[in-house]
């Protein structure tokens, strides 16, 4: 299942989100294994987001909800429309990872 970056469009297999992303930050191994320990809602804390923009992805309120990726042209703005619209899908959806990824697919978001 793919979810797009609302900047460039670039289609991400959520798998690849979930579990290698973390893999590509600078973050040492005890962070990146107690990464996977953390519940959902604390997974994006300022220390791991700031670790995830270096590596070049910038999350919204779900590893799912995908603002930029390292696939993105230096200086490309998101698509506020489909922000927008990914917003409101996290909002209502909350913590149910499952959901959001399931409603982006068949969004095509």
């Amino acid at each position: 299942m793919d979810v797009h970056c609302s900047t460039c469009g670039e289609p991400w297999d959520i798998y690849h989100l979930r579990h290698d992303a973390i893999h590509e930050t600078h973050l040492s191994d005890t962070d990146k294994q107690g990464w996977f320990s953390l519940p959902l809602a604390q997974r994006l804390s300022p220390a791991y987001r700031a670790a995830f923009k270096e590596a070049g992805y910038v999350f919204g309120a779900s590893v799912y909800f995908l603002l930029k990726c390292p696939c993105c042209p230096k200086g490309a703005k998101p698509n506020m429309d489909k922000v927008a619209m990914k917003a409101a899908l996290c909002d209502v959806l909350g913590n149910d990872e499952d959901a959001i990824a399931a409603m982006m697919e068949d969004f095509g978001l």
